[in-house]
């Protein structure tokens, strides 16, 4: 299933494998130019492909190396051969080897299994640069939903296309290998860039997203502030995740072989509070920014499995090529 929005020169390409007819899980690339940013699932690969037909495809660069961003590699490997495919050093393991996803039932079922990735141009042997005939997106390490996570933010234009480095709402579970300290620098990282347009993996395209971002950090500082205020009185993992979050969501637990729980969630708040701790020492402050204990530490869920976030988007982004024109008028 394939649905498609533009937003002036930029084509927002959302995918999903249906199930009873209905959408599991959103993922989302990006046309602009002739690049192609993140390739969506394998599951949907043929269809990506299809719809690029109406384009030129000239590279494609890679957010980071999870099945649902760049499954869909294998197959425009094989329609385009000789195009670059840019990714980050760290992403290179993963790419060639997927299995070492170690990828749970679920998500074999829901986005397919991406096949090896073939030659991939590390971006720091690019200079971080990814050049278009009219843009120049520069990529900028984001670190946390996984190690290889990078943005490609676009100077002029102010834009990101964020990955998965942002995802809106108020978390409830957490993957097991998010890191908190990881999250929160690289959304301080997106906070700094006076960002115009967020084109994010979930498709749900938002103009001036700074605030959202703020709200999103002050949420999880809050977060890790009071986990470190109950585990100091004494209360165990388990306890302080079911007085924040209540009971897990069971099917979610199961399904994802407990991936995705709230006491994940209570462990990266701890682990980030024993970095700070160990690197602040008794008297110095968080190297982040500080914000008031009043502000509301729970709230709506926000979890990747969930794929929820409110979208603010807006089609006047500017004017579009002749290409992303005809693709959308074609599509619609």
């Amino acid at each position: 299933m394939i649905q498609v929005e533009q937003y002036g020169p930029v084509i927002a390409i959302r995918m999903a494998r249906r199930f009873m007819g209905k959408p599991l899980y959103w993922s989302t690339a990006y046309w602009l130019d002739g690049l192609l940013v993140d390739t969506g699932p394998a599951a949907t690969a043929a269809e990506l492909v299809r719809v690029l037909e109406q384009v030129p495809v000239t590279q494609i660069a890679l957010t980071h190396a999870h099945e649902e961003n760049m499954g869909g590699l294998g197959a425009l490997r094989k329609r385009y051969p000789d195009i670059p495919v840019y990714a980050a050093e760290r992403a290179q393991p993963i790419l060639q080897d997927p299995t070492q996803l170690q990828m749970q039932l679920y998500r074999r079922l829901v986005w397919g299994v991406p096949a090896p990735a073939g030659e991939i141009i590390p971006l720091n042997e690019a200079a971080d640069v990814v050049r278009t005939p009219r843009f120049v997106l520069r990529a900028v390490e984001t670190p946390g939903h996984s190690r290889d996570h990078v943005c490609y933010f676009e100077p002029q234009q102010r834009w990101i296309f964020s990955g998965d480095a942002f995802l809106a709402g108020r978390d409830r579970s957490w993957a097991r290998e998010y890191d908190l300290l990881g999250v929160i620098g690289s959304l301080q990282t997106l906070a700094g860039l006076d960002i115009e347009r967020l084109f994010p993996g979930s498709g749900n395209v938002r103009r001036s997203p700074t605030n959202d971002i703020l709200d999103k950090i002050a949420y999880l500082l809050q977060l890790a502030r009071d986990v470190e205020r109950l585990e100091a009185a004494g209360m165990r993992s388990e306890a302080i995740a079911a007085q924040f979050f209540g009971k897990d969501d069971d099917n979610l637990a199961f399904w994802t072989q407990r991936q995705f729980t709230a006491l994940n969630l209570v462990e990266a708040c701890r682990s980030y509070n024993t970095i700070l701790r160990a690197e602040r020492g008794p008297r110095r402050m968080s190297p982040f920014v500080h914000f008031d204990d009043e502000d509301d530490a729970m709230g709506a869920p926000d979890r990747h499995a969930s794929g929820t976030d409110a979208s603010s988007a807006d089609p006047s982004t500017g004017p579009a090529s002749d290409s992303a024109a005809d693709m959308g008028d074609a599509l619609r």
